[in-house]
């Protein structure tokens, strides 16, 4: 036996072929297949087929949406959206760059949509928030091309905190009140609307976010500051509709 089949031989395993097989039958079996191998002709090259092509195309939309996560983690916003963030920039007299802004939480909004929070940070510690209703989807995912922006603000690290229930908010003609209010001491906060029904707030940078829809005769809803403990610390009725002339 050569070197090649002694090489083969050690390789192969050992079954019970082998008590069946004759030990000259094999060596004949194996010097023939090595003998094709080394006169066999090189395949001819063949162009790809539909499976890697299918495999290319999926190979590029993944680099697309991982370029689209990685351009808004990186900060490269377009200028779509960040243009009607542009007052971050003006109040802050330039402490905070636009391109900083970054989903940080949402929460279930009217109409299938979610009300999200974004938030950009200073160099000096200045932050700004703003609310805004957009498609759902994950956090991370890229900023959005189809959005209504709900006001915000921006808040310098030397202003002092405030106690639970201080407001801030927008408002459409329709009458959907976007709110934060401020945190205070209370971990967690509920608003209680009129038909007895709960919803959560969402809390960002230090306050509570929420919406609610306004309408006239009916009672305003009233948000509900929690302690760590879980227990009622302050409860605060919002705007009322009446009151404001519709």
């Amino acid at each position: 036996m050569n070197r090649e089949n002694t090489i083969l031989e050690k390789l192969r395993p050992v079954s019970v072929v082998d008590e069946r097989w004759p030990a000259e039958a094999r060596e004949a079996a194996l010097e023939r297949l090595l003998r094709e191998a080394a006169t066999a002709p090189a395949p001819a090259p063949r162009r790809p087929g539909r499976r890697r092509l299918l495999l290319t195309a999926a190979l590029t939309t993944g680099i697309v949406a991982a370029g689209a996560g990685v351009a808004t983690a990186s900060g490269l916003l377009p200028d779509s959206f960040t243009g009607p963030l542009s007052f971050w920039t003006s109040e802050t007299d330039g402490a905070v760059d636009v391109q900083t802004a970054r989903r940080v939480a949402q929460g279930p909004g009217p109409d299938g949509t979610v009300l999200s929070v974004w938030s950009g940070r200073g160099a000096n510690g200045t932050v700004c928030v703003s609310p805004m209703f957009e498609a759902p989807g994950p956090i991370d995912r890229p900023a959005p091309k189809d959005f209504r922006l709900a006001g915000g603000q921006c808040n310098r690290p030397d202003m002092r905190p405030e106690p639970f229930g201080g407001m801030g908010g927008s408002a459409t003609a329709e009458g959907l009140y976007t709110t934060w209010a401020s945190a205070g001491d209370a971990v967690r906060a509920d608003l209680r609307l009129a038909d007895g029904s709960v919803r959560p707030t969402i809390f960002a940078e230090g306050l509570f976010f929420f919406w609610y829809k306004a309408e006239p005769g009916v009672a305003p809803p009233t948000l509900v500051g929690y302690d760590a403990a879980g227990a009622v610390m302050a409860e605060t009725r919002l705007l009322d509709w009446d009151k404001l002339g519709r």
